[in-house]
């Protein structure tokens, strides 16, 4: 058991959130960067994982930053359900006294938030919002119908949805609507879609889920083929629409890195350097697209810590 500030260090907590397979991922890589160090320190650790049952669940997550803090853990990483929506879960961890890092997002809270990490290990969504839009931009003519399904409004969903730059490139924006994350608002959002603007040839959906329950209803609505859906994270459900042919593509960030980003700024805490420790750790952005794309790019664990083969099976 190693020893923080004199005594006895017992945990500290990871919170995970958003879906399931994606924090799994990260918590994977957090452990295994962990019980690296450990060999070769001979310190030992606990680690206690929880998350709320639904990604968009702010007030479960808010209780269970709650919960992890009256086990008096040491430290905690925190993968907001929404970035703007946790102000109070951070708030609370920092009155604590716990250091936090900060999972899915590098960008630092904004100064008049009064609230502070040690570290933000994630990615850009502004350069994921541009990389997407690069990429469509030479895909379709000047004048083409597009859609976009945005999560919550805020900062994060006007970068990942990119509209300045869609419309720069000479998109038609039909339709806007906000899902909150949520794959069945998504759907029910792109069936409204799909009534009003039949002609609509793409729809950019802000988030994992929310690409799913896009494609779901363009499915559903017999329009498969007709109108392409594009995705945000690439999880192993769009990975397989992907491969499928459902879902034109995905951007991409590596939630392993995240997660050993994570694990780093802990053990340099701990070890009295926290000199060392950058604020902000950024995670490049790609763009998935294809089987072959899958295999150059998306980490084996991501189908391993599931307990999928590597690599997946070519269509």
């Amino acid at each position: 058991m190693f020893r923080l500030h004199g005594r006895p260090l017992e945990s500290f907590g990871c919170i995970a959130a958003v879906k399931l397979h994606y924090p799994l991922r990260i918590r994977k890589s957090l452990i295994k960067g962990l019980d690296e160090w450990s060999a070769q320190s001979g310190v030992s650790y606990n680690l206690r994982s929880r998350s709320p049952a639904d990604h968009a669940d702010h007030a479960t997550q808010l209780q269970i930053v709650e919960d992890f803090l009256t086990l008096n853990v040491d430290y905690i990483v925190l993968i907001p359900t929404g970035y703007e929506i946790q102000q109070g879960a951070y708030r609370m961890i920092n009155d604590a006294g716990v250091p936090l890092v900060i999972g899915n997002y590098s960008d630092p809270f904004p100064a008049d938030w009064g609230v502070s990490a040690m570290r933000f290990t994630g990615y850009s969504h502004y350069d994921a919002g541009v990389a997407m839009a690069e990429y469509v931009a030479d895909k379709y003519p000047s004048g083409t119908d597009m859609a976009i399904i945005y999560g919550e409004a805020g900062k994060v969903s006007e970068e990942r949805g990119a509209k300045q730059y869609h419309q720069q490139n000479g998109f038609n924006i039909v339709y806007e609507d906000y899902a909150d994350w949520d794959r069945v608002k998504a759907y029910d959002a792109t069936e409204r879609l799909l009534t009003a603007y039949p002609d609509v040839k793409v729809i950019i959906a802000c988030s994992s889920a929310m690409a799913v329950g896009a494609v779901q209803a363009v499915d559903a609505a017999g329009m498969t083929g007709e109108i392409d859906v594009y995705g945000a994270g690439a999880t192993i459900e769009e990975l397989d629409l992907i491969v499928d042919g459902r879902l034109a593509a995905a951007w991409f960030r590596d939630p392993i890195q995240i997660g050993e980003a994570a694990a780093e700024a802990i053990i340099l805490h701990f070890e009295g350097r926290k000199d060392e420790i950058t604020e902000s750790w950024n995670v490049p952005i790609g763009i998935i697209d294809s089987y072959d794309a899958i295999v150059e790019q998306v980490n084996p664990i991501t189908y391993t810590g599931m307990g999928r083969p590597w690599p997946p099976e070519r269509p």
